[in-house]
């Protein structure tokens, strides 16, 4: 008698656990579907998601390229305040700490912000980007310090004026200390820094 008694509770305690186990399953699945556009993931998502403590890109053209996502992202998607501020940190995980300490997160929040409003009034986004060759990347030391040269291009629509523009922007990294690379800063370039 007393087996079966075992017997019997041990079966209890499995459905139980089953219990448990499904419940959460179905609540974790119930908030995955909340955070994704009609079932979709969508690019604001899989870059908020993005961890970069633990998986920084790794060399200077993936550093650039994670940031050039959130910049279409800036101008192409209806975002709210929040999701503005959020990228913004995941942008500010990618800067040197030189450029972090000239640029403090509210202005610079706040000038990101007229910027959107910018591109916004000027029916302006960014249909796509090209960043340039691994091959292509030029790097240097300085004082005991690594730096390297990305170019980039941005290929921008015009909506109003109905056509396409291309901006070359060629961004300074850093190597930190933990060997990650770090953007130092940006400015326009030319066709030809591409090649």
């Amino acid at each position: 008698m007393k087996k079966k008694g075992t017997v019997i509770t041990i079966i209890v305690m499995l459905l139980v656990a089953a219990g448990i186990v499904a419940g959460y399953f179905f609540i974790s699945a119930k908030k995955n579907k909340e955070n994704y556009e009609g079932g979709k993931r969508t690019e604001v998502d899989t870059l908020l998601e993005k961890n970069l403590e633990n998986n920084y890109p790794l060399t200077s053209r993936e550093v650039v390229k994670f940031y050039s996502r959130i910049l279409k992202c800036y101008y192409n998607e209806a975002l709210t305040d929040e999701q503005v501020g959020e990228l913004l940190d995941q942008m500010r995980g990618l800067f040197d700490e030189e450029f972090l300490a000239e640029n403090p997160r509210d202005s610079h929040l706040e000038e990101l912000k007229e910027e959107i409003a910018d591109f916004a009034a000027r029916s302006c986004t960014i249909t796509s980007y090209q960043v340039q060759d691994n091959r292509n990347i030029v790097t240097w030391k300085d004082e005991e310090k690594e730096y390297a040269r990305v170019i980039v291009s941005y290929t921008q629509y015009l909506q109003k004026d109905r056509k396409y523009l291309k901006v070359y922007e060629e961004f300074i990294l850093r190597k930190d200390d933990a060997g990650k690379w770090k953007i130092l800063g940006w400015y326009l370039t030319d066709e030809d820094a591409m090649k």
